[in-house]
């Protein structure tokens, strides 16, 4: 136990030891028989089931993100923190307008490439711990070569990944060395952004076909009037790693656990893996990822008095400034709303999943991390008795750190 849940009241402790040791148990009560709870006056209040949780997730100007204090400091303004503004619906309709559908291609192979060279730099080794040489090591190089964000080296980007994501998602003790880390890496993108943004330029007038994200920015001509400037571009390019890596290898990695714990549906990922069915694998990677998502849930605080859920038992009103708690893997075990919800199922609508978020905070890569997500575990399952050494090691923090596997 933490210092920090050491001087946390006896109900409190009980509620971390749940969420870290049985969530599902934890959210189930909870769905069964009080579906919305906390204290709704201050907080923390539980959102858990299907329907409420999409009711929360989709009404921001109730239920508003607080990534901003961390965010600020260190990427700047960005549009993740800034719900309801101009920020966020320029900056994001401008990035989704560059990240199009016809990537799509370019994107599994540049996936599938990295995938191979990743895997296959391990094979005289018998074992490959996944965190560190692939689930990380991909989506840092597909940064750099579908993104346009180079980066000066791995090394580099993957701390200042892990820096950013930490505190902007995972700091709730609000620890000042995190925090620090956060803005100290802010800082030292910016430098390394404010030299290569000049230089791609330059590469752009030697080579007007040069296409990545930072490439498309760098070409568009945006008025004055719609102030996307330098300092707006550095900020988006930026939030492409803060977003891009961590959420990527945890779901990679707790993605195998899942199947290497159902032998036989491990038999039918390795067939269509081995079939280049990628449509069908896609569907077995987002089951098995259902059952140990990437977070339990999400906060929000709640911006003015609420009733959730209204009109039912389980109505209650939230009051304006509590902290709120809604539970996507919840909602993604609810049978009430997600037929035989304990089972694996791979023919569920994609709607039933909330892996990429929901609503205005789906995620702005999501089109993106499906495709690399299911290359790399392809890539990996194509390995003669692939099998599990060890559990996935967090190293008391938030994301995986390692995870063994071996083969023939």
């Amino acid at each position: 136990m933490s210092q920090s849940s050491a001087k946390k009241g006896l109900a409190a402790r009980f509620i971390e030891y749940m969420l870290t040791q049985k969530p599902d148990l934890f959210f189930k009560i909870l769905r069964n028989t009080i579906p919305v709870f906390g204290n709704t006056k201050t907080g923390p209040v539980f959102i858990t089931r299907f329907n409420d949780v999409q009711e929360a997730l989709t009404r921001p100007e109730v239920f508003r993100v607080m990534y901003a204090p961390m965010m600020d400091p260190s990427v700047g303004p960005f549009m993740l923190g800034r719900d309801g503004t101009t920020i966020n619906q320029r900056d994001k309709g401008i990035m989704r307008s560059l990240i199009q559908r016809e990537d799509i291609p370019k994107i599994k192979a540049i996936s599938a490439k990295l995938a191979d060279q990743a895997v296959s730099s391990q094979l005289d080794k018998k074992q490959i711990e996944v965190v560190n040489t692939v689930s990380r090591w991909v989506p840092v190089r597909l940064t750099c070569e579908y993104f346009g964000f180079t980066g000066p080296n791995d090394e580099s980007m993957f701390r200042w990944s892990r820096a950013t994501q930490y505190d902007m998602f995972h700091n709730q003790d609000n620890d000042p060395q995190v925090h620090q880390e956060n803005i100290e890496a802010g800082a030292q993108m910016k430098d390394f952004l404010t030299e290569l943004l000049p230089k791609r330029r330059q590469e752009i007038g030697d080579n007007p076909d040069l296409d990545d994200i930072l490439s498309r920015l760098l070409k568009s001509r945006f008025d004055d009037s719609i102030k996307f400037d330098e300092s707006r571009i550095m900020t988006n390019i930026m939030g492409t790693l803060v977003g891009g890596i961590e959420t990527t290898s945890q779901a990679v990695v707790q993605i195998l656990e899942q199947l290497f714990k159902r032998p036989e549906i491990l038999e039918q990922a390795k067939k269509l893996a081995a079939n280049d069915d990628d449509k069908q694998l896609y569907q077995y990677c987002w089951e098995a990822l259902r059952f140990n998502p990437i977070n339990p849930f999400v906060m929000r605080q709640c911006a003015k008095d609420y009733k959730i859920a209204s009109g039912s038992w389980r109505s209650k009103t939230i009051k304006a400034g509590a902290v709120v708690l809604v539970s996507g893997r919840s909602a993604m075990r609810d049978g009430r709303q997600v037929p035989c919800a304990n089972d694996f199922c791979i023919d569920r609508p994609d709607y039933h999943y909330m892996h990429m978020g929901y609503g205005e905070h789906t995620c702005l890569g999501d089109m993106v991390g499906r495709i690399e997500i299911t290359q790399m575990v392809k890539r990996l399952l194509l390995l003669p008795n692939v099998r599990p050494v060890s559990e996935i090691d967090f190293e008391g923090g938030p994301f995986p750190e390692r995870y063994v596997i071996a083969f023939d």
